[in-house]
């Protein structure tokens, strides 16, 4: 059953205007070293960093905790399986999260162009838990954006 499901989109002009103007700050508030050595690696590492942001935030909606005090995010981690299938891996507080909700793992989609990058989650369970949801835009109706 589906619990939750996230979106993010970034557009890349403001995305390098971030990274600009917090360079290496940024960079380790947000990513793990892994992710920062794969990111650094990649032929359009701005791309890289942005899907995986977006990721970050998609999952964070996915999981009802968008805005939430508490979490890091470093606590969301965007890899690959051995296949190049992109996935991502919760530490921390949102691993404690999704065990409490009885939550399967997570799925993630991640894409870029040249203009934006932007990250589907979905998160599932076993159960029919009621999803918590607050501050993170998704309606709880279904025909309402």
């Amino acid at each position: 059953m589906i619990f939750g499901v996230g979106f993010d989109l970034i557009e890349l002009s403001e995305f390098t205007r971030t990274l600009e103007r917090s360079g290496d700050r940024f960079i380790a508030r947000i990513y793990t070293k892994g992710e920062i050595k794969y990111c650094r690696a990649q032929p359009h590492p701005v791309q890289s960093f942005a899907v995986r942001f977006a990721a970050k935030e998609a999952t964070m909606k996915a999981l009802g905790v968008a805005g939430q005090d508490g979490f890091s995010w470093q606590d969301f981690e965007v890899g690959c399986d051995p296949s190049g299938k992109p996935r991502i891996v919760l530490h921390r507080k949102a691993a404690e999260t999704a065990a409490s909700l009885r939550l399967e793992p997570m799925y993630i989609s991640l894409s870029h162009s040249r203009s934006a990058a932007g990250a589907v989650a979905i998160a599932e369970t076993a159960t029919s838990a009621t999803p918590r949801r607050r501050g993170n835009g998704v309606s709880r109706r279904a025909g309402r954006a």
